[in-house]
């Protein structure tokens, strides 16, 4: 009788000590209609309070709870559980089965107290025909024409085609600042490959003179600077060339004198034996003799030593000189060949540019200028399953997390008679200016 009083009690308490928790956590978003499942890269906080009947109290396991987020393959990894798979769970079904499987890993006599509560759903992007496409907030309940309002509205058919022409002509300027400074550091390279004291660079466009002046200016400090480093290494090497061949003739006049020192002792020490033997002198005079000359046959085997040690240090050296200008110019052939092949793809990629630029303004006689409403489609991408499905919608289609919505207008084409007689006279000014 105690225990069927206590139990309803007990779970009272849990409900309460979950609520408190909630709260106690931070107020979740707006969730979605119930029997909703998780999409993937939901951010979710997880919640496990057990009834301790030992201590009388509740507790909540730290160690599983905590935020998650859902994968692209719909699985969630948890502590002591592992991956578990979401599937089409929705917020009920996720906490019947993490219950569950708690109640069965850790050996529960009852399922601990779980609740999940949506921290973050997955973003929502908008492309297309709109003026700032990109990444968006979800909320619960977005429709389709609020994404629309996100994303600044559908793009005017003029306003585009402005777009698309500025930034045309805006990469098309790059393309020649880009040019004409890898044409300066071409310049720059061969310079140094020749030898040259200076150097001759191309005529700039008129209206780039202002821009290759500092370009100029910049390639020939990196040259003086380039040509200044080459010759203090070369300096360096010369001067420790020469210094290895000073230190070497003070060895071998070092080396001189223990040749000397070494016939001394050595006529000194014949004349000793022999009045050792004459009996006429001690032999402890002969020993000191032999000392001595052993210890300057050892000095001269050091100097000897020091002088071959000082002739490879020299050779390693003139090596070392020898091979500097030669290890420049392999480099620097190696950065000529890089900058032709960069400026081959800058000028292919000018002519494409300018293609494309001359295009656009070809077409720009059949932009609609009259500014009215063009109709628009809506079309969304939204994940099911693992599968991606596409489906036509309208301005009131709710929207689910990660769903991409693609918005689309309708081109309005002017009469074939009107364009008949060949391009606008102002399409046919704005080629000309970009020809020049």
């Amino acid at each position: 009788m105690k225990l069927s009083y206590r139990v309803p009690h007990m779970f009272l308490r849990a409900t309460f000590a979950i609520s408190a928790l909630v709260l106690l956590t931070g107020i979740a978003p707006p969730a979605l209609a119930d029997g909703t499942p998780f999409a993937p890269q939901t951010k979710i906080r997880l919640t496990v309070v057990q009834w301790m009947p030992s201590k009388g109290e509740f507790e909540r396991w730290d160690a599983i709870g905590g935020e998650y987020t859902i994968s692209n393959e719909s699985t969630v990894s948890l502590p002591f559980l592992g991956p578990l798979s979401i599937g089409n769970l929705d917020n009920a079904g996720l906490t019947r089965e993490i219950a569950k499987r708690l109640q069965e890993k850790m050996g529960l006599a009852q399922t601990p107290a779980v609740t999940i509560d949506v921290l973050d759903y997955p973003s929502i992007f908008v492309v297309g025909d709109v003026t700032t496409p990109g990444e968006y907030k979800f909320r619960s309940g977005l429709s389709v024409l609020q994404s629309l309002a996100m994303s600044g509205g559908p793009l005017r058919p003029a306003a585009r085609q402005r777009s698309q022409t500025i930034t045309l002509a805006g990469d098309l300027r790059e393309i020649d600042y880009s040019l004409l400074r890898s044409s300066a550091k071409l310049a720059r390279l061969q310079a140094e490959m020749a030898g040259a004291k200076e150097i001759t660079f191309e005529r700039p466009p008129a209206a780039d003179q202002q821009y290759a002046a500092s370009i100029y200016d910049e390639e020939r400090v990196i040259f003086q600077a380039r040509a200044s480093a080459l010759e203090r290494q070369s300096t360096a090497l010369v001067e420790l060339r020469d210094l290895l061949k000073a230190e070497i003739d003070a060895l071998e006049e070092k080396l001189k004198g223990s040749d000397d020192n070494i016939r001394s002792v050595e006529e000194q020490l014949v004349s000793v034996k022999t009045l050792v033997e004459k009996g006429l002198t001690i032999t402890s005079r002969q020993m000191d003799l032999e000392r001595l000359l052993n210890t300057y046959r050892s000095d001269k085997l050091d100097l000897v030593t020091a002088i071959m040690r000082g002739r490879q240090a020299i050779n390693e050296t003139t090596r070392n000189l020898e091979g500097l200008s030669d290890t420049r110019r392999n480099e620097v052939a190696s950065e000529v060949q890089s900058e032709k092949a960069n400026l081959d793809q800058l000028r292919l990629k000018r002519d494409t540019t300018q293609q494309l630029l001359l295009e656009e303004l070809a077409s720009s006689g059949n932009v609609n200028e009259r500014g009215e409403e063009l109709p628009l489609t809506f079309t969304v991408s939204r994940r099911d399953n693992g599968q991606v499905a596409e489906f036509q919608a309208s301005e009131a289609t709710e929207l689910a997390p990660g769903d991409v919505v693609r918005v689309t207008q309708a081109r309005i084409a002017e009469a074939a008679s009107e364009d008949a007689g060949g391009l606008p006279a102002q399409t046919e000014a704005h080629m000309t200016q970009v020809s020049r």
